[in-house]
């Protein structure tokens, strides 16, 4: 079956003839566009205030030039599962969001990630403690509106499993989706035909499945259930056909590099017809804390650099996406408590999923006062890259913490 599954590929040039420029959105003074061509992608900014928008798309662009778009339609380009197709509104947000940063110092929580959610898997490293059952519907809703309030782009409705929720199809409708794409991340046991074709109805832009190894057995075992591999690559194909774009997700180990077994997933995902490999440093964190052994060195960096940028600039195969050189120094650098939060279970809000440090509860207090503490804290600040990577960082405020004092109040730290 899945051998069967048409792949269509896309690259800039499959763009000629079909469309050469797209506003992105256009006010008194200034019109930012996406400007295409044979050999490149980029938006551009024209108008007498044209030069407040130039840094931020300064930014933006080199994610742009020379990529493979994830699809390209006559009205629309969809660069990547991660980001809203352009244009739209929540890009022209997205853009707008960039250029007050530049010119405000500004902070928008644009990726919002709910780990909310009960799972059927019994993960050997898992990034939820707790049930997600313990967080009413009312107080979801009430944090997805004020996380749009405060510029949310997109609301990820990620671990455990969104699907075991009874209330995600109505939590997915209370997300004004002219203000933020929607992403679910599933694991793919309960991503039968019926929920991918529900989730397609509700407006889902994306759905996110991880994939721990290409051997089905390793996969298996990472994820502590038989037949895990096979569910999630059902999954994919279900999201697939139902009309939804889909991003495998491999958090990387030294082993997956060294042994090429990363790009072993690569033509998975290919063989599936995703559109998207999604590439994630591994992050020890919550339970799996200490086991830092699994980070990756800046020779493992080097190869899945090399991977994205031959599969991003081929004709064949899925675009890679890899948060490594999205959230390097040289771009936007790390996201935590800057670009990103996270709800969990209890209500507690972190800066991201891998950040285990709570600025606040929203059973007691407003998401805006959460992030105001998260923009004034200053482990957070500074253009580098993932805070927990950084050997300096996590000595400071992660190590000398148990797992059982998880997640770590903000108050407690200096």
């Amino acid at each position: 079956m899945l051998s069967e599954l048409k792949k269509i590929n896309f690259t800039v040039g499959t763009l000629i003839h079909k469309m050469s420029e797209i506003s992105v959105f256009s006010r008194k003074g200034i019109e930012v566009y996406l400007d295409i061509s044979r050999d490149k992608m980029e938006l551009g900014a024209r108008g007498p205030l044209s030069s407040f928008a130039k840094p931020a798309l300064k930014k933006i662009n080199p994610l742009l030039r020379n990529e493979k778009p994830v699809e390209v339609g006559e009205e629309k380009v969809v660069v990547s599962t991660w980001l809203p197709p352009i244009p739209s509104r929540p890009f022209e947000r997205a853009v707008k969001n960039e250029v007050n940063t530049y010119l405000l110092g500004r902070n928008y929580p644009q990726a919002v990630s709910l780990n909310i959610s009960e799972c059927s898997l019994y993960c050997d490293e898992c990034n939820i403690l707790g049930d997600g059952s313990q967080l009413e519907t009312e107080l979801v809703e009430r944090f997805i509106g004020q996380a749009q309030d405060l510029g949310a782009i997109s609301i990820g409705f990620a671990e455990g499993d969104p699907l075991l929720r009874d209330d995600i199809f109505d939590l997915i409708r209370q997300v004004d989706q002219e203000r933020s794409i929607v992403n679910v991340f599933t694991p793919g046991p309960h991503m039968n035909k019926d929920n991918a074709s529900k989730l397609k109805e509700a407006g889902v832009h994306a759905v996110i499945t991880g994939i721990k190894s290409p051997v089905p057995e390793e996969h298996d075992e990472a994820r502590g259930l038989e037949g895990a591999f096979d569910a999630a690559c059902s999954g994919m194909v279900n999201a697939v056909e139902a009309g939804l774009y889909v991003s495998m997700h491999v958090h990387v180990k030294p082993g997956l590099v060294e042994t090429d077994k990363v790009r072993e997933i690569y033509s998975l995902a290919e063989e599936l017809g995703v559109h998207e490999l999604t590439l994630w440093d591994t992050h020890p964190t919550w339970g799996y804390k200490d086991n830092t052994e699994i980070m990756l060195e800046p020779r493992h960096r080097e190869k899945l650099l090399d991977l994205r940028k031959k599969a991003n600039n081929s004709n064949e195969g899925p675009r890679v996406f890899y948060n490594g050189y999205f959230e390097s120094e040289d771009f936007f650098g790390c996201m935590a408590g800057k670009r990103w939060l996270n709800l969990i279970h209890n209500g507690d809000v972190t800066p991201c999923t891998y950040v285990p440090i709570t600025f606040g509860n929203i059973k007691k207090d407003s998401l805006k006062e959460i992030w105001r503490r998260m923009n004034r804290f200053k482990g957070l600040k500074g253009k580098r890259s993932c805070v927990m990577q950084d050997i300096d960082f996590r000595e400071k405020y992660i190590d000398p913490y148990e797992v059982s004092e998880l997640p770590i109040n903000y108050q407690e730290l200096k």
